[in-house]
């Protein structure tokens, strides 16, 4: 934490300006009412920063000039702290810089992240609140905490954080079960505690996918833990190394566990009855239907058909990764979004999210060309903003396949949710109706020939 002495005959400045910089940025701020009151130049050596008024009058009525004074001693004692000076003064040289006397607690807090050198990624943590969330379902895979967790509960409009695991505690999957099955949807952790505990749960993560592959065992449920772990972790903490290879983990996984499986009924019913997030249903059973049909469509064969198959399940992972909540991930189109009780932010990340999440795309290295095309068009707007009147052919031809197998996944999944007896045939003749193109209507054929083999 960083340590800041302000210098200053007005108690009330004083005051403001501690109050500011303690809650605003979490610096450990001092206070003195003169210069004079400084002890040695090692105490001074101790602040990180220093604020300074520059003259005041004393009570003989004379002026000090205790900037002045204050730059002097530091020079003569080689004291290389910024100082920043309150009032005018010729200072700005060196670690030395003043501000108008009528400053603003925004210009002082500025010029001071400023003279301090403090980066981007440090701000972003000094402006933290104490106890930052974390999404509960992050902690599936978590066991013996690296720290203390905590839950939110608010008392007469205050809110109060309560200790509930201590770190080393045991913790598994049934435990945080039970905090969700109380309505829980996060835990808390202290801000100095956060990025430790994020590179826990991405280590800890990595390993119990791998270890779950090697074993055979609860393959599918950990696939899904870790998509949504890897998921919540991107739009966290942002595209970083160990984000990002905690996302594409996830991805093989997936792709692992749809290429081992030959027969497409039994791995179907497996995903619908297990406990997974709607997210990870839509976008299994999206690569799934995939998986089971591009060999028919003519798109080359063995490493040119496994790099296609790579693709779908990157695009699978990333096309809605900006849209968090289930209910913006069931807007399919116009009449849906008609239909949605949602705020006009919510409507805005709907329709410029796959825009939105191309963006994304383009930062991450090491990722098969050409999915950005087909994320920005994956609800057949070229320009990845809005949902189209009519679907046309002038898109990607992986595009158009998607939008087709998305659209049939949805309504599978309404059935599933609305408890009806699940009919694909039904399903596929109402997907006739509704694509009138052939290159579209070429993948209605495909998915056909899957329940209904000749």
């Amino acid at each position: 934490m960083r340590r800041i002495l302000i210098i200053h005959s007005d108690q009330g400045v004083q005051s403001s300006l501690r109050e500011y910089l303690s809650n605003e940025y979490s610096f450990e701020v001092e206070s003195i009412r003169h210069f004079e009151e400084i002890k040695s130049p090692k105490e001074l050596s101790t602040f990180d920063g220093i604020l300074c008024e520059n003259k005041y009058t004393d009570k003989e009525g004379f002026n000090v000039t205790s900037g002045r004074n204050l730059i002097n001693y530091s020079i003569d004692h080689s004291i290389k702290k910024p100082i920043i000076i309150l009032g005018e003064v010729e200072v700005d040289y060196g670690n030395y810089v003043s501000l108008p006397s009528r400053f603003s607690l925004r210009d002082v807090s500025l010029q001071l992240i400023k003279s301090l050198g403090v980066t981007e990624e440090e701000l972003r943590h000094l402006k933290m609140p104490d106890y930052i969330q974390v999404e509960i379902s992050n902690f599936y895979q978590l066991s013996n905490p690296c720290c203390d967790i905590y839950i939110k509960m608010t008392k007469t409009g205050e809110d109060h954080y309560v200790k509930r695991i201590y770190a080393d505690d045991v913790l598994d999957k049934d435990i945080v079960r039970r905090y969700e099955d109380n309505n829980l949807t996060h835990f808390y952790v202290q801000k100095e505690d956060f990025e430790k505990l994020m590179g826990q749960i991405l280590s800890q993560s990595l390993s119990k996918v791998v270890k779950a592959f090697k074993q055979g065992s609860k393959v599918l449920e950990t696939s899904s833990d870790t998509y949504e772990i890897s998921q919540n972790l991107l739009n966290d903490m942002g595209i970083t190394p160990q984000t990002v290879k905690l996302a594409k983990t996830s991805i093989v996984a997936m792709q692992k566990t749809i290429a081992g499986s030959k027969k497409l009924m039994p791995l179907l019913r497996g995903l619908l009855e297990n406990e997974t997030s709607y997210a990870f249903k839509r976008n299994y059973l999206i690569s799934l239907f995939f998986y089971q049909i591009i060999p028919n469509l003519g798109w080359g064969r063995g490493d040119q058909l496994k790099q296609t198959m790579d693709k779908v399940c990157y695009i699978c992972f990333f096309h809605d990764i900006v849209l968090r909540d289930e209910e913006l991930l069931k807007i399919h189109d116009s009449e849906d979004l008609a239909l949605a009780d949602i705020t006009a932010n919510q409507k805005k990340l709907v329709l410029e999210h796959a825009n939105m999440c191309t963006t994304l795309l383009q930062e991450i290295s090491g990722i098969p060309s050409g999915i950005d095309v087909i994320v920005r068009q994956h609800h057949g707007a070229l320009n990845g903003i809005g949902f189209p009147d009519v679907y046309t052919s002038n898109l990607s031809p992986l595009a158009i396949c998607f939008i087709v197998i998305e659209k049939y996944v949805v309504e599978i999944l309404k059935c599933l949710e609305n408890r009806e007896k699940l009919k694909l045939n039904s399903i596929l003749l109402e997907l006739d109706d509704f694509f009138h193109l052939s290159s579209y209507r070429k993948i209605v054929f495909e998915l056909k020939s899957l329940i209904n083999p000749n």
